[in-house]
């Protein structure tokens, strides 16, 4: 079900866009691609002048290449725009130490720690931890089905508690009850 329509009249005045696909490669991993741009339905200034309605003023793309334990094995990320230019683009080759980091339980925060601030890009670290939860998604059955390691997903959220249901009926091996009283 959409959101509801909101109760007063309103203006675009912002679109950004995050789109992530995922490819089995042949060779037994996965790509996992994703793109951020922000646009404006007007002209907005930007350093050196006005970017035109319609164009983004950030297109910012990032390839993870993952294993089946998701561990990033490879990393590529590309500005095709930026505020200012070829500056905001310097950085991309920076996201090759993402290579060696699973993507599970503190992947987001190893992005802050090792891209945070003024070592590395807002707009592709956003687009970084975002592209984990795909890569998951991506990864769900290899990961769930022939592993003796417990589903990432359990525990990572409200109804894959470990001692949902939902846990009792679909992953009843790594069901743990409630304690009475608890």
């Amino acid at each position: 079900m959409p959101l509801p329509a909101p109760d007063c009249a309103r203006k675009a005045a912002h679109q950004r866009s995050i789109t992530i696909q995922a490819h089995a490669r042949t060779d037994g991993l996965w790509d996992i691609e994703g793109h951020l741009t922000d646009a404006w339905p007007e002209p907005v200034p930007m350093a050196g002048g006005m970017l035109p309605a319609g164009q983004p003023m950030h297109s910012m793309w990032l390839r993870l290449t993952v294993d089946r334990t998701a561990t990033i094995v490879a990393a590529l990320a590309v500005t095709d725009a930026g505020p200012y230019g070829k500056a905001c683009g310097a950085i991309a080759p920076d996201y090759g130490q993402l290579v060696g980091l699973r993507v599970a339980r503190g992947y987001r925060d190893a992005i802050r720690r090792l891209f945070g601030r003024t070592a590395g890009c807002t707009h592709i670290n956003e687009l970084a931890g975002a592209m984990g939860s795909a890569a998951l998604q991506a990864l769900w059955d290899e990961m769930t089905q022939a592993s003796d390691e417990k589903p990432f997903a359990i525990d990572g959220c409200h109804a894959l508690k470990s001692s949902s249901p939902q846990v009792a009926q679909f992953f009843p091996r790594w069901y743990r009850p409630e304690p009475e009283g608890g």
